[in-house]
């Protein structure tokens, strides 16, 4: 009775708003699936079923494909497809997303060699960089040593730095982004706006590119006060020398009404959803 009750109170752990939990069945077959998940991770990743989905990011100006994000599946022998959002918090907790993102990270440098074997150029691809990956003091050396031996550039691979990093790593980041910096690669801010430490990131690292939260363009041709926010953040970018992509774009009628706010990237299900490397 005493771990059901747990379960149930860790189920609102940080929910400052809610004062009790009731146990539920669910919890305890999250528990169960998170453990097994736990439990297979280590094989799955040697068998290579963590796959690579590329989703196009596209020029406004011209609506041709500039690059690409790349993202990460896992084809489980036992749940068939596991959603990111059900195993990358469980791996951040546990640590285990580092050696995840060398996967990820080795697997698009090998593509992008691929690539300009066959003549494909100027298609960047941006891999996504945890917040608990920042606590690898080698980080910079590790990404520089693995796009030489690919013969890559580091324009060639983009980093995106999610949000939740900026809080967290409060120490690390600077550092980090300021050696990444200067071996060139690209920094991209993702998830611009959907937390409260986004503003005083935009002021204190230099991004390249900043990505605004899909959550904005949801609903925003139908809430006027919605709406004004994505011009607002896009200006507020742009008044900081930095480029935008705005993220998921899913209509016709959304591509059209962001057209002409100056936005230079633009990603969602309207362009492409992610799909694996070879049909990308």
């Amino acid at each position: 009775m005493c771990d059901l009750a747990l379960l149930a109170a860790n189920s609102i752990k940080g929910n400052f708003g809610q004062r009790f939990a009731s146990y539920d069945r669910s919890m305890r077959e999250k528990l169960i699936f998170e453990q097994k998940i736990v439990d297979t991770m280590v094989e799955s990743l040697q068998r290579e079923e963590f796959l690579v989905y590329l989703q196009p990011k596209v020029a406004v100006d011209t609506s041709r494909i500039i690059g690409a994000e790349a993202l990460i599946r896992w084809k489980h022998p036992e749940f068939g497809m596991i959603s990111p959002a059900d195993f990358i918090p469980v791996f951040e907790k546990n640590s285990f997303i580092y050696s995840v993102d060398l996967f990820v990270w080795e697997k698009v440098c090998h593509m992008l060699r691929d690539w300009k074997k066959k003549g494909i150029t100027g298609i960047p691809v941006s891999v996504n960089v945890s917040r608990t990956d920042l606590y690898h003091e080698a980080l910079p050396e590790t990404l520089t040593s693995m796009i030489t031996a690919y013969g890559l550039s580091p324009e060639e691979l983009h980093l995106e730095i999610t949000e939740s990093a900026y809080v967290q790593n409060s120490r690390q980041l600077p550092d980090a982004i300021r050696r990444l910096k200067e071996m060139e690669f690209i920094i991209e801010m993702d998830d611009f706006g959907s937390g409260y430490s986004s503003l005083l990131a935009l002021k204190r690292f230099p991004f390249d590119l900043v990505k605004i939260d899909r959550g904005f363009v949801s609903g925003m041709l139908q809430d006027k006060t919605q709406a004004a926010f994505v011009p607002a953040l896009t200006s507020l970018v742009h008044n900081v020398g930095r480029r935008v992509c705005l993220e998921g774009v899913e209509t016709m009628e959304e591509y059209e009404a962001v057209q002409k706010l100056g936005i230079e990237v633009l990603q969602g299900y309207y362009f492409g959803k992610p799909v694996p490397a070879e049909v990308f």
